[in-house]
């Protein structure tokens, strides 16, 4: 996916200054597709020159001045073509399970240091999904579009249920090391 599609994307609900994009991202895709404030701007000026948005300045007094964002029609275009296009299979590379695979070599104290580490950062994605939902299903949005508002939550939910289930994975993992039960569990 890229940044431009992303911002498109937001676009396409509400216009935006540059900082509350990024404050978009933060609420709701961050879980998933974060960005920083300098690639924001600096995509936004790309999709400018492109001619998939349009810049408002709005002049105040004591601040700078502050500039607003819109999707044009090619813009509008450009993101029904992206979205509507099967994107190809990504490369479903694991580190973390070459570790294990490998794994081995290491100790049952080492091994089982690495698998709790795992967990911990698991836990803690699973407790960044949480927040997120819990900050979204009441807070009012810019989105109206009920059907929208549904899958952002999807997103969401795909996030949580896959750390779930290899929090649950790992755990169980840490068990049976912990226990010597090397038989295995698929079926």
């Amino acid at each position: 996916m890229s940044l431009k599609h992303a911002i498109l994307g937001f676009l396409s609900f509400a216009s935006f200054s540059g900082y509350d994009l990024k404050k978009a991202f933060d609420r709701s895709v961050q879980h998933f597709w974060p960005a920083n404030q300098s690639q924001i701007y600096r995509t936004l000026a790309e999709l400018a020159e492109e001619g998939w948005v349009a810049k408002e300045i709005v002049e105040r007094e004591e601040r700078l001045d502050m500039k607003i964002y819109s999707i044009t029609g090619a813009g509008r275009t450009a993101l029904r073509q992206w979205l509507s296009t099967p994107l190809p299979e990504q490369d479903d590379r694991e580190p973390f399970l070459i570790q294990v695979y490998f794994g081995g070599q290491l100790s049952d104290t080492e091994l089982l240091g690495l698998l709790r580490h795992r967990l911990k950062a698991t836990e803690e994605r699973l407790a960044v999904y949480e927040m997120v939902y819990q900050a979204n299903k009441n807070s009012p949005s810019k989105v109206k579009d009920p059907r929208a508002i549904f899958l952002s939550f999807l997103t969401l939910e795909a996030g949580y249920v896959t750390n779930r289930a290899q929090a649950e994975w790992l755990r169980t993992a840490i068990e049976r090391i912990e226990t010597q039960n090397y038989l295995l569990n698929i079926g």
